[in-house]
């Protein structure tokens, strides 16, 4: 199943580069990871020379929601929620919100996709069959 969202923030370089500016930074980067293991080097941080397309910021709001990904760039980290959640529901939240800066979509078919619209904890998720099918589609559109 493909499921792509009305936008992405990859560049015109066919990257993803992320200014990561949250107490979450080993989630962020194992969120690269994931993405990354599939495609090579699509998504890397920011430096000198790979100007950010979005930067990575914490929010502390009582509003229902772990994470948010904005079409200008952003990606919100709720510190009012992940803060009292382990490591791999974070972790699961920044893999999440990537794959929409990558311009995914939510999945409706199966928790075992990353892109499920709710967050899952205990263990780290996987990138699913659905969620590189989605992926894959969303590449040749960049």
């Amino acid at each position: 199943m493909v499921y792509l969202g009305d936008w992405d923030l990859v560049d015109s370089g066919r990257h993803l580069d992320v200014d990561i500016e949250t107490v979450y930074r080993t989630n962020i980067v194992a969120g690269m990871n994931a993405w990354n293991a599939y495609k090579p080097g699509v998504i890397r941080e920011d430096s000198w020379t790979n100007i950010q397309d979005v930067i990575v910021k914490d929010v502390n709001v009582n509003n229902s929601w772990a994470g948010n990904t904005y079409n200008w760039g952003q990606i919100s980290l709720n510190t009012y929620y992940l803060g009292d959640w382990g490591q791999a529901t974070r972790t699961n939240v920044a893999t999440h919100e990537l794959g929409h800066a990558l311009g995914l979509g939510h999945s409706k078919v199966s928790t075992a996709d990353i892109m499920f619209g709710t967050a899952t904890g205990g263990v780290v998720v996987p990138l699913s069959a659905n969620d590189k099918s989605s992926y894959d589609a969303a590449y040749k559109l960049y």
